[in-house]
């Protein structure tokens, strides 16, 4: 009878650790869920702060194609007077 008795303790005992472990990695689990979703905002915000970054390294190297050398950039100021002088001459032409 004893024997049984002390099986019988034993199984519980070991139920007992097995629900605790099961309550630790149950909480443990819950932890690594947590993580895992900030580790994905974390990325999200970082893909899109590598696009605004690509979007500003465009503009940037645009604007400096634009501004070039002062050569290039009298030559861009005189082209821009010659389209706004056909422009206003365009305008005059539908004005009469």
């Amino acid at each position: 009878m004893d024997s049984l008795e002390q099986r019988l303790q034993s199984v519980r005992g070991k139920v007992m650790r097995l629900v605790e472990t099961n309550r630790l990695m149950a909480k443990e689990l819950e932890a690594l869920k947590a993580e895992n979703e900030q580790l994905k905002q974390t990325a999200e915000l970082q893909k899109n702060a590598l696009a605004e970054l690509k979007d500003q390294n465009k503009m940037i190297k645009l604007a400096k194609e634009m501004s070039g050398g002062s050569d290039d950039h009298k030559a861009l100021k005189m082209k821009i007077n010659d389209l706004v002088r056909d422009i206003d001459k365009c305008i005059d032409l539908l004005n009469e």
